[in-house]
């Protein structure tokens, strides 16, 4: 067993299934994904391979009940269908209870823009922020 796996032993089967579903998931989407347990913050970070090393862009977070998936970047995602949550100023999350929640399709392509979006240099960021921005004060949206 390694350590993520001890760490999330203590955990239902029901939360420990979801977990390893997003785990596998994040593993397939992004290539050369770096996957690291984090227990100061009781989670487990995934960082993206970049020109300049790796970025952090999302994380795992399981609690009694149901299992947060954290994007470090949440704010900057498209999230056209609208399922992002929390109402800080950067991260946002979706949360799960069962593995029958996960709509897989729609999970990779958020996992994918947020690892890219990490990338992003900070100019870049802020531009994109500004977008964002104008796309949801617009009426039709």
């Amino acid at each position: 067993m390694n350590e993520i796996d001890i760490y999330l032993e203590p955990y239902s089967p029901e939360i420990r299934a979801v977990c390893g579903d997003l785990r596998a998931l994040i593993g397939e989407t992004v290539p050369g994904v770096q996957e690291k347990l984090v227990r100061g913050w009781q989670l487990i970070g995934y960082r993206t391979p970049s020109a300049s090393g790796s970025r952090y862009f999302c994380f795992i977070a399981p609690y009694d009940g149901r299992v947060r998936l954290g994007f470090e970047w949440g704010v900057l995602l498209a999230d056209e269908a609208r399922l992002l949550q929390d109402a800080g100023t950067q991260v946002r999350s979706l949360y799960f209870s069962d593995t029958g929640d996960l709509q897989r399709d729609l999970l990779a392509q958020t996992i994918l823009e947020a690892a890219e979006v990490a990338k992003l240099s900070k100019e870049e960021k802020t531009n994109l922020a500004l977008q964002r921005e104008a796309e949801r004060e617009r009426p039709d949206s």
